[in-house]
């Protein structure tokens, strides 16, 4: 088993010197920078890789190889980008990572309510609250028929939160 954390790339307050000193082993990460569409290159993979080794670490799960939404509603470009995203996975693998997480969830990608949850010894965590997303699906994204997709008690805890606005 290997010990492994997932790391947001070198703006990440959490340097991997912190990490490798706690005892991890392998980095989760991405090409943060490489803009939705385009392929991962073999240079920005080996560079990124590098950056990993050199402090002693592996690059051992990318998270995620974005899979873009013409993808996944299978837009006018659908096959350009499954070529693209083709070749990014190629180059990933020439350049030895060979574990790739991918994720087919529409618009949001991956969803939190809060990014520093308060724990009450002090540290924090990601936190999602059911009742949050429920407002801001039905309230902000005005998805159709959102309201009729959650149980009664999360709009009633919605309600409780004075997160409702009348219909």
């Amino acid at each position: 088993m290997e010990k492994t954390w997932r790391w947001f790339g070198p703006n990440d307050p959490i340097t991997l010197e912190m990490l490798r000193q706690i005892g991890v082993e392998g980095i989760v990460t991405a090409l943060h920078s490489v803009p939705l569409g385009q392929v991962w290159s073999r240079e920005a993979i080996r560079e990124m890789r590098e950056f990993i080794e050199s402090r002693g670490l592996r690059w051992s799960v990318v998270e995620s190889l974005p899979v873009t939404e013409t993808i996944k509603y299978g837009g006018p470009d659908r096959d350009l980008q499954i070529e693209i995203y083709k070749e990014s996975l190629r180059n990933l693998g020439k350049e030895g990572v060979r574990t790739v997480c991918y994720n087919f969830m529409p618009i949001l990608d991956w969803a939190r309510t809060d990014l520093e949850y308060p724990n009450p010894d002090g540290t924090s965590n990601l936190y999602f609250n059911n009742a949050e997303f429920a407002y801001f699906d039905i309230n902000i994204l005005q998805r159709e028929g959102a309201r009729n997709d959650y149980p009664v008690d999360v709009i009633n805890r919605m309600e409780a939160m004075g997160r409702l606005t009348p219909e």
